[in-house]
């Protein structure tokens, strides 16, 4: 399906980006599970996958890099985060099963919207019938969910369900590490650590402030030292 295809009602800004992909993301103690989803993916066995986390713990990214997997193999996927899209309505998602695989992320937020429940319920069974991939991302599991429609819940824990756990302090600093390693960026341990410490538990927000420091060293081609972080970040 083409943007000129997809329903006039959806919201063609949504939230996309082009590097959330599976390159870009550490596994660390959620290795088993992205192992399990990309096998998932190659299969397309499941037609129902459920992720879910706290928040930061990567749902989003996942969710959007299973769409671009999904994209590279030829098929027809759209990350669609409820978030972005509740106020237009459930009629937004009307036609959608003509793709091979939705993924809708920010699910919880449907909880107190019995309209939208219900039209994810019949979507689900359309889908299901077409043997098309759902791909899901919430903060609790299938079990958990606020639902007051049962049989959407029902379906819900139907498929492949997936939980993500957060990093503690080590793996955050491996990561600080691995990502400046990515980027060409060099970070030293006693930095991470340094930043890691001083930063919140936020990893969305850690990712900005990366992101926020890469782009200082770059414009003052300066390396990341514990003085320099704290000018730019006005610690």
């Amino acid at each position: 399906m083409t943007l000129k295809e997809i329903p006039h009602q959806l919201p063609l800004h949504v939230s996309f980006r082009e590097d959330a992909v599976f390159e870009d993301f550490l596994p660390g103690n959620n290795a088993v599970a992205i192992g399990t989803l990309r096998q998932a993916l190659a299969k397309l066995s499941d037609h129902l996958v459920f992720l879910w986390g706290a928040p930061g713990t990567g749902v989003s990214h996942l969710l959007q890099a299973a769409v671009h997997d999904l994209q590279n193999q030829g098929l027809s996927a759209l990350y669609l985060p409820l978030s972005e899209c509740l106020a237009y309505g459930p009629e937004a998602i009307e036609g959608l099963e003509d793709l091979d695989a939705i993924a809708f992320d920010d699910l919880d937020l449907i909880n107190d919207h019995a309209q939208w429940q219900e039209a994810l319920f019949h979507f689900y069974n359309r889908m299901q019938d077409r043997g098309k991939l759902i791909l899901i991302g919430g903060l609790c599991s299938p079990l958990h969910l606020g639902l007051s429609l049962p049989d959407l819940k029902s379906r819900l824990s139907s498929g492949l369900t997936l939980q993500l756990v957060s990093m503690g302090d080590e793996e955050r600093i491996e990561w600080l590490v691995w990502k400046g390693r990515r980027r060409g960026l060099v970070i030293e341990t006693d930095v991470a650590e340094f930043i890691i410490h001083r930063h919140n538990r936020n990893m969305q927000q850690m990712v900005a402030t990366f992101d926020r420091l890469d782009s200082a060293s770059l414009a003052e081609k300066r390396r990341l030292t514990i003085p320099f972080i704290k000018q730019v970040l006005d610690w």
